[in-house]
């Protein structure tokens, strides 16, 4: 509600309906897909402070959530956008995990 400045409101304020509809609202389709994607994203976000923090049992933790996250995405039904964000993230993924298995293999051998 708009009121110019040097006009106090008398009585009750008013709502004025814009838009509406007693229909449910339906959610975007490529909107779950990108949720997916954003949570993926994060998850790699977190393994990263676990590495950093040296935490190795929730980097394992993090990287099987990061796989289920991206099982997920998989699932969804994905428009051209979404499957080349699905096949990066996942390829991604995969050399992450190439060369976190490499780490922590050269970590286990050295104790």
């Amino acid at each position: 509600m708009t009121v110019p400045a040097r006009q106090a409101p008398a009585g009750r304020p008013r709502l004025t309906v814009v838009r509406g509809t007693r229909a449910p609202v339906m959610a975007e389709a490529h909107a779950d897909w990108r949720r997916v994607a954003s949570a993926v994203l994060a998850c790699t976000h977190e393994l990263t402070q676990h590495l950093l923090e040296q935490r190795w049992g929730r980097v394992v933790e993090a990287m099987s959530e990061r796989r289920e996250l991206l099982a997920c995405l998989a699932a969804l039904p994905l428009d051209v956008e979404g499957r080349r964000s699905l096949l990066s993230l996942q390829q991604a993924a995969d050399e992450s995990e190439a060369a976190l298995h490499a780490m922590m293999g050269e970590k286990r051998e050295r104790r």
